[in-house]
């Protein structure tokens, strides 16, 4: 059984759409290298086992995305800890450059940082749970 404070998540909206914002927000990402033709020669010069490995990922987040739509979300969650390590790695990805984009706006236009932006405590609540469930513990006992 998932952890409680996981399944949590799930069940607050402010909270589920943050979720849905960096898988959605990740998936768009993967889908730009395709849209561009300096993303489609990137692309081109991986060797085969990262260009598998890349599609593989895109799928994953695509049915990671139709999971967190659905109505059967917190059985499919609920099998095990894989797709919740896919939406940390999106929330983690979200942040990082929500912040980076708040400082370029600062930096270009003088604008100062804004919560809105870069202090999204939900996003950080998210975080926050799913490092303290999700990651692995390799210390040695």
């Amino acid at each position: 059984m998932i952890n409680p404070e996981l399944l949590r998540l799930l069940e607050t909206n402010n909270t589920l759409d943050v979720l849905k914002d960096s898988v959605s927000y990740q998936l768009q990402k993967l889908s730009n290298v395709e849209k561009t033709s300096e993303g489609r020669d990137w692309y081109a010069e991986l060797p085969q086992i990262v260009k598998e490995k890349f599609d593989n990922y895109k799928e994953d987040y695509e049915k990671l995305s139709r999971i967190l739509n659905s109505d059967k979300m917190q059985e499919e969650m609920n099998k095990g800890y894989y797709y919740w390590r896919l939406l940390r790695s999106a929330c983690n990805t979200y942040r990082n450059d929500l912040k980076e984009y708040d400082l370029q706006l600062s930096q270009e236009f003088n604008l100062q940082e804004t919560k809105a932006i870069s202090e999204n405590e939900s996003l950080d609540e998210c975080l926050g749970v799913l490092e303290h469930h999700v990651v692995e513990n390799h210390e040695s006992s």
